[in-house]
């Protein structure tokens, strides 16, 4: 036996599909619960403030975004790897 889920999304064309459905021999027509979609509701959770470690990540990683965006658009030449690891 196959399944096949048909919506509609018009009420007023319900009656209509389930006799069209019905006339066909070996078709049986079954309704579904009447599902309708609620938005979803999220809980907001209170944000806790960074700590003094955190807030040092968050700025060296928005900074390096900044360096990367220049990079890209042709203002900053970045170091290689193999520059990086010559360094160490």
């Amino acid at each position: 036996m196959r399944v096949l889920h048909v919506s509609i999304t018009d009420p007023s064309k319900e009656k209509l599909v389930t006799d069209i459905l019905n006339e066909i021999e070996g078709v049986v027509v079954r309704r579904g619960p009447n599902k309708a979609k609620s938005p979803s509701r999220r809980k907001t959770k209170a944000i806790k403030p960074m700590n003094p470690q955190e807030k040092k990540f968050v700025k060296g990683l928005t900074q390096a975004f900044k360096e990367m965006d220049e990079h890209i658009a042709g203002k900053r030449k970045l170091k290689t790897l193999k520059e990086v690891l010559d360094e160490l």
